[in-house]
């Protein structure tokens, strides 16, 4: 009999090992699924991977995807890049279903990005984002950065899209105007304008932010295509200790018939695309 018990109760503890073990997995494939946010509205929904480079891989506006990739890179000093899901696991949530709060804090600086949805009504083909950015600095003393954003839109499907950066009279970044075909997207950097820009083909740029060297932006600003095309900004300041910098931007994506620009078209559709976020505001 006191085998037989003994027998009992080694069953039972492999028993609750393995349940535990079950719990444990389960929990760790939950934060890996719950990493990944999505927020909508009327039209339009946004998925955001906070945990890898994918970042937001989704930008669905009456019922097509428009985005494969749109994500940040961060330097301190003259250290090389790296993607901010690489800081660790960030503090979020939604909030109404289409803002979107993200927090990553790593132990000498904190960048906080929160992205509101404005969708159009179903069938209008336009869709809006708002992105803040506020990078603090956590120590008493100044603190060298470098911030840069990487995107990579297939408008329409990849393979046919036309890319132009735009500068403001300050002589910074401060605009993308991509389109292909019948869709266009504009971007806008509401403040500050970015120190450097790049316009390539895939995939470049992205080779360039994970090469494990400090990098900075070439400063094309030409058209580039059509193809499959990429664009990036660059923002370089110092913080004050204890102190903070504040990015704030917008995109906007219309889906309407239009022929495909020549370069020089590509500034008209700049004031086109955006007149009409201002005054056909979803």
């Amino acid at each position: 009999m006191k085998q037989k018990s003994q027998i009992f109760a080694v069953q039972r503890y492999y028993k609750v090992c393995f349940v535990a073990a079950v719990i444990v997995s389960l929990l760790v494939s939950n934060v890996t699924i719950a990493q990944v946010a999505v927020i909508s509205d009327q039209n339009s929904s946004a998925s955001i991977n906070l945990g890898s480079q994918a970042g937001m891989f989704n930008w669905t506006v009456d019922g097509l995807n428009q985005l494969n990739q749109q994500w940040f890179w961060f330097g301190v000093g003259n250290d090389p890049e790296a993607s901010i899901d690489t800081i660790g696991a960030p503090v979020f949530g939604v909030v109404g279903g289409r803002l979107l709060t993200t927090l990553y804090t790593a132990a000498n600086f904190s960048i906080q990005i929160d992205y509101l949805l404005t969708g159009g009504s179903l069938g209008s083909g336009v869709s809006d984002i708002g992105e803040s950015i506020r990078i603090r600095n956590l120590t008493a003393a100044p603190l060298s950065f470098h911030f840069f954003q990487y995107s990579d839109f297939d408008l329409g499907g990849p393979g046919n899209d036309v890319i132009q950066l735009g500068k403001n009279l300050q002589g910074k970044f401060n605009e993308a105007a991509q389109t292909d075909g019948i869709v266009g997207l504009t971007e806008t950097v509401v403040t500050p304008g970015a120190n450097h820009g790049e316009s390539s083909f895939l995939n470049s740029t992205l080779v360039k932010l994970n090469d494990g060297v400090a990098s900075v932006l070439n400063d094309n600003m030409n058209p580039v295509g059509p193809g499959n095309v990429t664009w990036a900004f660059q923002w370089d300041f110092t913080l004050a200790p204890n102190g903070s910098f504040l990015i704030s931007k917008d995109k906007y994506i219309q889906i309407q018939n239009v022929p495909e620009p020549t370069s020089s078209l590509l500034f008209v559709l700049f004031g086109s695309l955006v007149a009409q976020r201002f005054y056909r505001r979803p």
